[in-house]
């Protein structure tokens, strides 16, 4: 059986359980982490009515269901992809951000797989970044999921200059810095913009 005729398969599966409420998939920890606690913090908390989720594929197609009362913006540059994406959603590399947003209009970005994985360039990634913080409204959050392997990090974190403009933050239960699985070394860290 070919990969594509496995992925369809896949979706077909995927989409056909999350709509009667039941979940086939075998989530790693950082997805669990992702969709059960920090998408239900976002779901309960009214300071997040405007999110934008920054890369879509077939296993976030049910992202827009979970959000039903906020408005929930996805972003990706695939147009294959745009299936899998909110009914507001945009076909457009993320380095392009403040082309669809104006400054202080967003109340999160969920930026989770990007970096390094599609995102690698130094310039697009601080270039990003930069368009992420003009587009958070002060005091709105960014959380920033990546996977701490050396073939999957394009540059360190505390060399990402547009980052120094974000305050590192706790974001509900959870601390800082969540290292949820030892398999990816997937971390996810919370900032938020501040006056300075």
């Amino acid at each position: 059986m070919s990969m594509t005729l496995k992925k369809r398969i896949r979706v077909l599966l995927h989409r056909a359980t999350i709509a009667i409420g039941v979940d086939t998939r075998k989530l790693r920890p950082d997805r669990q982490l992702l969709e059960r606690t920090i998408f239900a913090q976002l779901q309960r908390d009214p300071a997040y009515q405007c999110i934008l989720f920054v890369g879509c594929d077939w296993y976030t197609l049910h992202y827009p269901s979970l959000f039903k009362t906020k408005r929930f913006v996805t972003l990706e540059l695939r147009p294959e992809c745009a299936k899998f994406g909110a009914k507001e959603h945009i076909i457009d590399s993320c380095t392009n951000v403040t082309a669809h947003f104006e400054a202080n209009s967003l109340d999160c970005v969920v930026f989770n797989g990007v970096f390094g994985f599609g995102l690698d360039d130094p310039s697009a990634i601080e270039r990003t970044l930069a368009g992420i913080h003009e587009s958070l409204r002060l005091g709105g959050l960014l959380i920033f999921g990546w996977n701490d392997l050396p073939d999957t990090v394009p540059l360190p974190l505390d060399d990402i200059v547009a980052l120094r403009d974000l305050t590192p933050c706790t974001f509900g239960d959870l601390p800082s810095v969540v290292h949820s699985s030892e398999v990816n070394r997937h971390r996810f860290h919370f900032y938020t913009k501040e006056n300075r």
